[in-house]
């Protein structure tokens, strides 16, 4: 595994070597690019729904794949290599671990890519990590600089043009909060809102801190607008507010676009019913689909969330956010 500042090197030189030798034979501009963008809380199922959704499309498609996202520069390059050899990996049943699919030419987030994924880092881990984010000169108060509109563009163009398509399909939790900024850097942008039953996504994120931070106290995840006041709350009360907080974040940008560019999925309608939810998302952006091949029975129920917490936990959770979960449909 390279080291980020390795990683940096690389993508330097493989940015060389295609603007010099591969972007002068690309007519980038000529390219249309029409996103459908899949948001959400992290830990909601945005991943599953994600995968099943792209498998599904009955038309050509253009996505992020993970060598894209590590190494952007040279995007075009790396993956005409990768998709020769290796092909689209896009199917479902490869293996992924919060949210990043295995396989280099697989899904990815396009966490790297996108400039306000710093958002969400903190201290050491951002400092680390400051490098991935410089080639789009981001400023917290003004979002899409004309580098930050360059550097998306480019990339993504080069995904559209290679994959021969102009939908392209990205998943990533860090989306939520930029829906105006992605509509602004991409006016065609659809988006699929993912919403989970809070206390579920709950114990998936509290699982998800002690894993990837060691501690259950520690932030981990993209931050909602009400971050400053739910961050030194208890876990199971700063992980509810987090998913409150970035459903209310979502649903205040959606009342800014027009209904016929957004859909939202709960997750464990998808799982009761996978195709009739899919249906509803193609249909409602008029997209050719296929349903064919039947995986239903792929689909496996998480665990209880009730057996996790205990019981003032559960008490003091669902008084916490019992207004969101009333909203949509959580006893």
């Amino acid at each position: 595994m390279l080291t980020h500042t390795q990683r940096r090197l690389v993508n330097v030189l493989l940015g060389s070597f295609e603007n010099a030798l591969v972007e002068p034979f690309l007519n980038l501009n000529a390219i249309k690019i029409n996103p459908i963008f899949l948001i959400g809380p992290p830990r909601s199922g945005t991943t599953v729904i994600y995968r099943w959704f792209t498998y599904y499309l009955d038309e050509k498609i253009a996505y992020i794949s993970r060598l894209a996202d590590l190494y952007p520069d040279g995007a075009y390059f790396l993956n005409w290599f990768g998709l020769k050899m290796l092909g689209k990996k896009l199917e479902i049943q490869t293996p992924h671990s919060y949210g990043q699919v295995k396989g280099m030419t697989a899904l990815a987030e396009g966490n790297r890519l996108w400039p306000w994924c710093e958002d969400s880092l903190d201290g050491q881990v951002k400092l680390n990590a400051r490098h991935l984010f410089d080639r789009t000169n981001y400023q917290k108060e003004k979002v899409v600089t004309p580098n930050v509109y360059h550097f998306l563009h480019k990339v993504i163009r080069k995904q559209c043009l290679l994959m021969n398509s102009d939908i392209l399909i990205n998943k990533s939790v860090h989306n939520t909060i930029r829906i105006m900024e992605l509509k602004q850097l991409f006016p065609t942008a659809k988006f699929i809102g993912i919403i989970r039953d809070g206390r579920a996504v709950t114990k998936s994120l509290i699982n998800a801190r002690i894993d990837i931070n060691g501690n259950s106290k520690n932030w981990w995840g993209v931050k909602p607008s009400n971050w400053e006041k739910c961050q030194l709350l208890p876990p199971h009360l700063s992980c509810g507010k987090q998913w409150e907080g970035l459903l209310n974040d979502m649903e205040t940008q959606f009342e800014q676009i027009p209904k016929s560019d957004f859909i939202n999925i709960r997750y464990e309608d998808f799982l009761s019913e996978p195709f009739v939810e899919l249906k509803k998302v193609y249909s409602h952006f008029n997209l050719k689909f296929d349903f064919t091949t039947n995986q239903g029975d792929s689909l496996k129920t998480p665990k209880d969330y009730k057996q996790y917490f205990t019981e003032n936990e559960l008490i003091e959770l669902n008084e916490s956010i019992s207004k969101k979960l009333l909203q949509w449909g959580y006893n």
